[in-house]
């Protein structure tokens, strides 16, 4: 009786969901095994379904079977597969089937499929549009094969997971020799069998030549496949490269840290400017970067948001390559004072034209640094917003011939109240600055006063006064003030 009813309520699920129209069919959990599989190929018109999910259903080989014979499915682009126990026939029967022109994803993650079903898939030729294939967590490697299906891998084929697998030195290969990876833009084999030779053998291949991201983490990889992976003659298009819990020393961590930094170049190197913001970079890729060649050719370099602090800022301007800097952004790195010292000590930094050090944790001690520099004289662009410099740090602002130069000036929210504002605008060291921003740091009425009162800033044209206290009837001295209506920009 329980078995009749399970059987009644596949039918209505099926009906209910296929009749529906929808483009995506999602039928996982729901157990309805090999029979519910049949039953729905056969007795439904599938043409309307883009997507089909059939994870934790019970499936195996006749399951899969089933559905590569199904005709109505011509329009499907992503097929879902996880969680059952789909070996190489089904894979086989899939791979050859040639009721699926469209078809771009299949995800098998989870199942039974060795060497011989993800071979036939990966160079299906029916399945001429298939771009993705995730085979995390199958049999892939445990057994070895002694034939191999012909041709190169699927031309449309740039994704392949193999993550989980018993993928060892020698499946790896013989897949590089039998073209399996001639495609691939994405590869993955973390948590796998492979060793240093089985690194080798994929920093020789050809084949590789298109991988933009290997993924190799949670193998025994040693320093010699490190250092054979950093050599790679044939890994010109990677752009990332995990190795994260292997086995090699520190000589294979620079290797690949000089090569982490090669990849980076190549990538964001555009002429003299060298933008590597938000790339995760830590103390160790500063130090492999210092040591490049191509940093000497560069002229603007954008730090921003990374993961250093003023000891990887000292392998960087110690290293004697930053003869042509005139730009450098350090926004968003936890350098503090200690790194705002090395900026101003540093003979490297002569030519320097424009600075930021928003947000870099400096106070008014590293300030004090930067003010008295007797290197950083040419800036002419300074930004030390969100530090807490206050009007402390502002008097050696005013008081130094460092900072003559500034056309620019961005001084967000760095706490120093009137006082420092009043500091800045009787300087007689900024005559030279043309803009200048003080959001944010409690200006009132009093310090209004003191800029329509100074003599300096005749150059002045631009000024921000955003979030800051003035009151309503600062704000009507404003725009009534002579010297502020002189201003081409003013905001408050």
């Amino acid at each position: 009786m329980a078995e009749k009813k399970r059987d009644l309520y596949i039918v209505r699920l099926l009906r209910e969901k296929a009749e529906r129209g929808d483009s995506v069919l999602d039928l996982g959990y729901e157990r309805i095994g090999d029979e519910g599989v049949v039953l729905l190929t056969r007795n439904f018109d599938l043409s309307h379904i883009a997507r089909l999910d059939l994870s934790w259903n019970e499936l195996t080989d006749i399951g899969l079977t089933a559905l590569a014979r199904c005709s109505s499915l011509s329009n499907l682009t992503s097929l879902i597969l996880n969680a059952n126990k789909i070996g190489d026939a089904g894979a086989m029967a899939l791979a050859n089937s040639a009721h699926f022109p469209k078809l771009k994803a299949v995800s098998l993650v989870n199942n039974r499929l060795g060497d011989a079903g993800a071979l036939h898939l990966i160079k299906s030729h029916p399945l001429k549009e298939l771009q993705l294939l995730d085979l995390e967590m199958n049999r892939v490697g445990e057994t070895r094969l002694t034939q191999f299906p012909d041709g190169l891998a699927n031309p449309s084929m740039n994704y392949l997971n193999l993550r989980r697998n018993q993928v060892g030195d020698e499946t790896l290969s013989d897949w590089a020799q039998t073209g399996a990876f001639s495609r691939l833009q994405h590869l993955n084999l973390g948590w796998n069998h492979i060793t240093s030779q089985g690194a080798k053998t994929l920093a020789k291949s050809p084949t590789l030549s298109r991988v933009r991201e290997l993924i190799l983490a949670s193998n025994g990889i040693g320093t010699e496949g490190a250092q054979a992976l950093a050599d790679s003659r044939h890994l010109t298009h990677l752009v990332t490269l995990d190795l994260y819990d292997n086995d090699f020393d520190r000589s294979g961590e620079t290797a690949l840290q000089s090569m982490r930094v090669r990849i980076l170049l190549q990538k964001n190197l555009k002429g003299p400017v060298l933008n590597l913001d938000k790339n995760h970079l830590y103390n160790k890729d500063l130090t492999a970067l210092a040591r490049s060649e191509k940093l000497a050719e560069v002229a603007t370099l954008s730090l921003r948001a990374n993961h250093f602090d003023h000891e990887g800022l000292r392998a960087l301007v110690e290293s004697g390559a930053l003869k042509n800097l005139r730009s450098l952004n350090l926004m968003n790195n936890a350098i503090g004072n200690k790194g705002a010292v090395l900026l101003a000590e540093s003979p490297a930094l002569s030519h320097l034209q424009f600075l930021n050090l928003e947000n870099t944790g400096m106070t008014y001690l590293g300030f004090m640094a930067l003010a008295q520099s007797q290197t950083l004289t040419g800036l002419e662009e300074l930004n030390v917003s969100g530090n807490e410099i206050t009007a402390k740090g502002m008097r050696y602002l005013a008081g130094s011939g460092a900072f003559s130069n500034l056309k620019k000036l961005r001084i967000r929210d760095i706490f120093m109240g009137d006082p420092g504002f009043e500091t800045i605008v009787l300087s007689r060291h900024l005559k030279k600055l043309q803009e200048l921003e003080v959001n944010g740091n409690g200006i009132s009425g009093a310090g209004l006063k003191s800029f329509a009162a100074s003599p300096n800033l005749s150059s002045l044209k631009k000024l921000d006064l955003r979030r800051n206290d003035l009151k309503m009837e600062d704000q009507l001295f404003l725009a009534d003030s002579p010297c502020f209506k002189k201003l081409e920009t003013l905001r408050f």
